[in-house]
C-alpha cells in the first residue's frame, strides 16, 4: 500500500534548500492521511525526508512552480510528443528530528543532506509536535537538577493549522532582548499583552512581585493588566503608574544627565555643574575641593622660586617675590601650610623694596636657607591639599550620580551654584554661569517638567530611592506582576529623559546586587513604540534621544548577565539602534509595508527566516513571523488575543458615523489639556445680559 503521506520526491539538493517534484495526482493543496486531513502543498507547509534509520530532516515550503515538458509516447508505434506540466516545490531545510520511541527530539543542525529521489512526505502530527509544540530548554540554573526550570509558553498555532500549537521556551524569550516589530494595526500590542499575560499567568500565585514594567507612552495597557480606572482624571505633563499619580525626581538625574538637561558648555559650564549636582545631593558645599589645576601651578611658581635661588644671575628676591604673588592669587582662600612663613622671609625685603624703590641689594640674601625651606614646606602642603582634592573630585563624582534627596528649595539657590565656582574664577566665567541659571530657572519654571518636579506633592511624596521603588512593590513581595508607567500625557521633549532615568535605574539597581544574586528576581521592560526614544545615532541628535539610546544600547548589551531584559515594539525596525536590535535573540514580525523596515530587518535576522519574512506584507491582523533561539525553526503564526485586550483598536468610521448620538465631548479634552486654567479671565465670554 502507498504511503498517503508522500506527495513527491527531490529532484535537486542546492546547499540547505531542495526542489521536490510533485506526484502527479497531488492537486490539492490538503491531503487526507490516517491522521485526517493535513496542509500537504502549499506555502508554509511542512515536508520531512527520511535520512537513515530514525532520523528525519524536515523543512518548509518557500517557493512553488509549474513547469512545461515533454511526455514521449511508448511502444513500437509512431506517437505524438504531448507537453504535461511538471510541478516543483522549493523547500527550505530547517534541522533533523530523531524518533526515540515514538517522540521527535528537533535538532537545528543538519550533518546528513536527503539525497535526489528522496521520497518528500507530510509532516506527521506527531513529528510537527517535537518542533512546534515541545520548545527548546534554555537557562538552567546553576546546581538545579530537576527539569522544571523552563515552562512551555504558548503563543498561537501555525496559520492554517489550527489544530497544532506553537510554543516558545519561557526563559529564553524573556532573558534576552525580543523584538516585536509591525505597522500600525497588525497586532504588536496584542501580542505584547498577549505574550506577558499567559507569562503571568503561567506563575500562579508564585512570584507576587513586579516582574515587567512597561513604558506605555500611548496610554492603551490599562485594560489589559487591570489597572484602568484607578485615576479620575489624567493631566497633561504628568506620569501614572498602575492608573495612579507617579513621577520621576529630578535627582534621579546623574552627572552626564543634569549637564544635557541643562545644556550646558562642555569647557565652561559642565565642570561647575557636576560641583553643583554633587553639592546640592549632599547639601554640603565643602565635599567639592575645586581648583586642582590652581593648585598645580602654584607648585609650579613654588617650584620657579627654588630654581630662581639657585640660578647664577641676579636679581634673585626680586624674582622670588613675583612668583610668591602669582603663587597666593592661584591658592586664593586655601589654607596653605608654610605660606605664610615664606611670606614672612621676603617680607622684610617687600618692605624695603617698596620704600626705597630698586637701592635694595638683591644678589646676596640674607636668609636664603630660611626661604628655600619655607618653599620646600609650600610644595609639600600643597600637594597635600591636591590629594585630597582627588579623593574629594571621586566622591563627588560618585555623589553626582547618585540618587540622592535634593530639596526644591535648593534648585532654586543661586548660592550653591556660586559656591561649586573657583573664587579665583567666578570673574571668568561669570558670563557664562548667568546663562546656566538662566536655563536652570528657566527649565524649574516650564510645567511640562512637572512629573519631574512633583516629588513633593501630596500624592507624589518621594523622599529616597527606597520610596519610589516601594511604589512599584519592590522589596515587599508584592503586586502587581505587571507595572505600567504611563508616559503617553508627557511632551515629546520631555519623553526621553523619563525613558532614560527610568531604564538606567533599574539597570543601576541590578548592578548593585552581589554577583551571585543578580540572577534572582529579574525584570523585563517593555518599550512601548520604541522608535520615539531609541533611534540610531545621527549628526543632529538631540541631547535627550542621545541619552536614551545609550541607556537602552546598554541594557541590551549588558543586561542579561544583571536579570534585566528588553521587549522593543515598534513600527519602525529601521528607527531603531542597530546595536539594539542587533542583540536580540528572538523576533516576532507583524505586517511590514515599509520596503526600508523589510531590507534593513532582512539583514539582521538569521539566513534560514529570511525567505519565510518575503511574507510580511501579506500577514493579516494578528499574524506573525516568529523565529529565534527560544523557537525550534521559524514559522508563521496566528497570535492567542489577550483577554482583556489592550486600547488599540482600529476604528470602524462607517458604524461610528452611523450610530453616534452625542457630539464630540469637547469640554471634555479642554478640561483634560488643562487650558480651562490657563485661559486668562479677561477672554473668557460674559454671560450678563
Amino acid at each position: 500500500m502507498e504511503n498517503p503521506r508522500v506527495i513527491g520526491h527531490i529532484v535537486a539538493v542546492q546547499g540547505f534548500r531542495v526542489k521536490v517534484e510533485v506526484l502527479p495526482e497531488t492537486r490539492s493543496a490538503s491531503r487526507a492521511t490516517l491522521d485526517g486531513v493535513q496542509k500537504a502543498i502549499a506555502i508554509n507547509a511542512y515536508l520531512t525526508f527520511a535520512i537513515g534509520a530514525g532520523q528525519l530532516v524536515i523543512g518548509i515550503i518557500t517557493d512553488l512552480e509549474s513547469r512545461e515538458s515533454f511526455d514521449p509516447g511508448t511502444g513500437d508505434e509512431l506517437t505524438l510528443e504531448l507537453m504535461k506540466p511538471r510541478r516543483v516545490a522549493h523547500v527550505q531545510l530547517l534541522g533533523t528530528i530523531e524518533v526515540v520511541e515514538g517522540r521527535g527530539l528537533f535538532s537545528p543542525g543538519i550533518t546528513v543532506l536527503p539525497t535526489l529521489d528522496a521520497p518528500a512526505e507530510i509532516g506527521a502530527p506527531e513529528i510537527l509536535k517535537s518542533v512546534f509544540d515541545t520548545p527548546p530548554t534554555r537557562n538552567r540554573p546553576d546546581g538545579y537538577a530537576g527539569d522544571d526550570f523552563d515552562c512551555e509558553l504558548r503563543i498561537g498555532c501555525p496559520t492554517g493549522q489550527p489544530n497544532n500549537v506553537v510554543k516558545a521556551s519561557y526563559n529564553d524569550l524573556f532573558s534576552r532582548p525580543l523584538a516585536i516589530v509591525g505597522n500600525t494595526g497588525s497586532g504588536k500590542s496584542f501580542s505584547v499583552s498577549s505574550l506577558v499575560q499567559k507569562a503571568m499567568a503561567a506563575l500562579g500565585k508564585a512570584g507576587n512581585e513586579p516582574h515587567v514594567f512597561i513604558l506605555d507612552i500611548n496610554g492603551e495597557y490599562g485594560r489589559a493588566f487591570g489597572t484602568e480606572g484607578k485615576s479620575l482624571e489624567r493631566k497633561p505633563d504628568h506620569i501614572y503608574l498602575n492608573g495612579r499619580a507617579f513621577g520621576i525626581p529630578i535627582w534621579f538625574l546623574n552627572a552626564m544627565e543634569i549637564c544635557a538637561w541643562l545644556s550646558a558648555a562642555e569647557q565652561t559650564q559642565e565642570p561647575v555643574l557636576k560641583d553643583w549636582w554633587a553639592i546640592a545631593k549632599t547639601g554640603n558645599p565643602n565635599i567639592v575641593g575645586g581648583g586642582t589645576n590652581l593648585l598645580r601651578h602654584a607648585i609650579t611658581k613654588a617650584n620657579n622660586i627654588l630654581q630662581t635661588l639657585d640660578a647664577q644671575r641676579a636679581p634673585y628676591k626680586k624674582t622670588c617675590l613675583r612668583q610668591l604673588k602669582i603663587l597666593k592669587d592661584y591658592v586664593g582662600k586655601r589654607v596653605v601650610n608654610g605660606l605664610a612663613d615664606l611670606e614672612a622671609k621676603l617680607a622684610p625685603y617687600s618692605t624695603q623694596y617698596n620704600a626705597s624703590g630698586n637701592n635694595l641689594d638683591w644678589d646676596s640674601p640674607e636668609n636664603e636657607a630660611d626661604i628655600r625651606a619655607a618653599t620646600e614646606a609650600v610644595i609639600t602642603s600643597l600637594k597635600a591639599l591636591i590629594a585630597q582634592d582627588m579623593d574629594a573630585a571621586q566622591l563627588s563624582a560618585t555623589t553626582a550620580d547618585s540618587p540622592l534627596n535634593v530639596p526644591k528649595k535648593w534648585l532654586i539657590d543661586p548660592t550653591l551654584l556660586d559656591s561649586a565656582t573657583p573664587a579665583e574664577e567666578v570673574s571668568r566665567i561669570e558670563a557664562h554661569l548667568s546663562t546656566l541659571k538662566l536655563r536652570l530657572k528657566t527649565r524649574l519654571d516650564d510645567p511640562r517638567w512637572q512629573a519631574f518636579m512633583n516629588y513633593e506633592a501630596a500624592d507624589t511624596t518621594f523622599t529616597s530611592l527606597k520610596d519610589w521603588m516601594e511604589r512599584f512593590g519592590l522589596g515587599k513581595q508584592e503586586g502587581p506582576k505587571v507595572s505600567i508607567l504611563d508616559l503617553s500625557m508627557l511632551s515629546h521633549e520631555v519623553l526621553p529623559y523619563a525613558c532614560t532615568v527610568f531604564g538606567r535605574v533599574l539597570l543601576e539597581a541590578r548592578e548593585n546586587l552581589p554577583a551571585a544574586r543578580r540572577y534572582k528576581h529579574p525584570w523585563v521592560l517593555v518599550l512601548e513604540e520604541a522608535h520615539n526614544y531609541v533611534r540610531p545615532p545621527r549628526t543632529d541628535e538631540q541631547r535627550g534621544q542621545m541619552l536614551s539610546r545609550l541607556a537602552f544600547e546598554r541594557i541590551a548589551k549588558e543586561g542579561r548577565k544583571f536579570g534585566l531584559s528588553l521587549i522593543i515594539a515598534s513600527q519602525r525596525p529601521s528607527e531603531i539602534s542597530q546595536t539594539i536590535i542587533s542583540q536580540c535573540a528572538n523576533f516576532i514580525s507583524h505586517r511590514l509595508q515599509n520596503p526600508d523596515d523589510i531590507d534593513h530587518f532582512k539583514r539582521i535576522i538569521p539566513m534560514q527566516a529570511r525567505r519565510l519574512l518575503d511574507q510580511v506584507t501579506i500577514l493579516a491582523s494578528g499574524e506573525a513571523i516568529v523565529f529565534g533561539s527560544a523557537f525550534h525553526v521559524p514559522a508563521r503564526v496566528q497570535f492567542d488575543r489577550p483577554e482583556p485586550g489592550p486600547y488599540s483598536q482600529t476604528a470602524a468610521p462607517y458604524h461610528e458615523w452611523k450610530t453616534e448620538q452625542k457630539p464630540f465631548p469637547l469640554d471634555e479634552v479642554v478640561n483634560a489639556w488643562g487650558l480651562n486654567l490657563l485661559q486668562h479671565p479677561e477672554t473668557v465670554a460674559d454671560d450678563t445680559p
